[in-house]
């Protein structure tokens, strides 16, 4: 799909209902149906009329299935500065940057607060084609350009953050072990800032390091290191 659509479904996904006017706006917006092709409307409305909705909701399920959205919206333009996405499934990710930009994922699924999104985008999104070097520090001015983003472009990246993390949890099931059935919430949820330190050991000269390690390279050895002897 197109980034508009990709950018139109997911703002649609976090405003509305899941009624029948959901399903059916859904359906024009996986379609591609522009409000001035008329004839193509037409023919739409034909087709909603002749067939159940639930049939037809049958060959866009997919969409409620699992998030595998990896590919962030392209580069984005802010005044005079264009912003550079990460490349595809949080490849050049390091460490200290998911451990950053998942946490603010956290937050923003518990309360819906915009500022998450836009504090994501400066994580995700550099001001240069080659990611420099990432500083916390730096993040509360980093993220104010993006308050300027549209909602629509802020739930897209979102989107595509969450379906590069879905990756991660299928690839690495030991560093994201599943609640277990019956089993209670832990009061308190440990973030990877948390296992970033325990990687470390004690000897905060490694620290910086650590931080500094690719996330595929980080959650290899962080899985190794979960893994019980076999002997």
């Amino acid at each position: 799909m197109s980034e508009k659509q990709f950018e139109k479904i997911a703002f649609h996904f976090n405003t509305s209902e899941t009624n029948v006017k959901f399903y059916i706006k859904l359906f024009f917006l996986l379609t591609n149906v522009k409000w001035w092709q008329f004839s193509k409307k037409a023919k739409m409305r034909i087709v909603l009329r002749t067939l159940p909705l639930s049939d037809l909701h049958k060959t866009y399920d997919f969409i409620f299935k699992d998030n595998n959205r990896t590919i962030f919206p392209d580069n984005i333009k802010i005044g005079k500065t264009k912003y550079f996405p990460p490349q595809n499934r949080i490849s050049n990710f390091t460490a200290d940057e998911f451990a950053i930009v998942d946490d603010l994922h956290i937050k923003w699924r518990e309360t819906k607060n915009v500022e998450y999104l836009q504090y994501m985008a400066a994580v995700l999104y550099y001001a240069s084609d080659k990611r420099g070097l990432f500083d916390k520090n730096e993040l509360h001015d980093k993220a104010k350009p993006f308050s300027k983003l549209s909602i629509k472009k802020l739930l897209a990246i979102e989107l595509a953050y969450f379906g590069c993390k879905n990756n991660l949890v299928k690839r690495f099931p030991k560093a994201f072990p599943k609640q277990k059935p019956g089993e209670s919430k832990p009061k308190k949820k440990y973030g990877f800032s948390k296992v970033i330190l325990s990687m470390a050991k004690g000897d905060l000269s490694k620290l910086d390091l650590i931080k500094k390690v690719n996330i595929y390279t980080f959650l290899e050895q962080f899985e190794e290191d979960l893994t019980p002897d076999k002997k």
